[in-house]
């Protein structure tokens, strides 16, 4: 086991001690954990276990509600552009429906990718944020004020997406390192 394991595990034990050179240590023999397989000292602080089931519910809701803005930020954009194409389709005089489809295609993407989000978080998101800064991009060639109109929206859509993939990302990696691992209290 690793030090970070036997700290999982000693963190939440009536015997712990602290050492403010090392950490967490024993709290019996005043070094740090070296047990092999169960702890024979091991006492389980309740206390400790509830504030450590607590902690963990805050870390995951958090994490799901920046994953949850990022979700929206797709959500907001795809809608953005389904009332475009619906002005550019039929309300600008002489404007070609082929205009709104087409942003209805883009906005099928987005929402389309805000719901794909809910099994694959990070990937999703990634994507959506490739794809909005794709279409900028393209609209800046064709237009370059298109760059400075909504720039603040643009700026915040993009701030919600990069954090959100950035909490995904670690949420899955967490989640990860969680599944390859067996539940460390359950060895004990």
């Amino acid at each position: 086991m690793l030090r970070e394991d036997y700290i999982k595990i000693c963190s939440v034990c009536l015997n712990k001690s602290f050492n403010p050179k090392i950490g967490i240590i024993c709290g019996i023999t005043n070094e740090p954990a070296d047990f092999k397989g169960n702890c024979a000292d091991y006492k389980e602080d309740e206390t400790a276990v509830k504030h450590e089931v607590l902690r963990e519910n805050h870390d995951k809701k958090e994490a799901k509600g920046t994953i949850n803005k990022g979700r929206i930020a797709l959500f907001v954009v795809g809608s953005l552009y389904l009332f475009v194409g619906f002005y550019e389709a039929f309300i600008i005089l002489g404007a070609d429906i082929i205009f709104g489809i087409i942003d209805w295609v883009v906005a099928g993407v987005f929402i389309g990718l805000g719901i794909w989000s809910y099994k694959k978080a990070s990937l999703a998101l990634i994507i959506g944020l490739g794809f909005y800064v794709a279409i900028i991009l393209l609209l800046a060639v064709i237009d370059p004020i298109t760059i400075v109109q909504g720039i603040i929206l643009k700026i915040i859509i993009i701030v919600c997406l990069v954090y959100a993939i950035s909490t995904a990302r670690a949420d899955e990696a967490k989640q990860k390192k969680l599944s390859s691992n067996d539940d460390l209290l359950d060895q004990l």
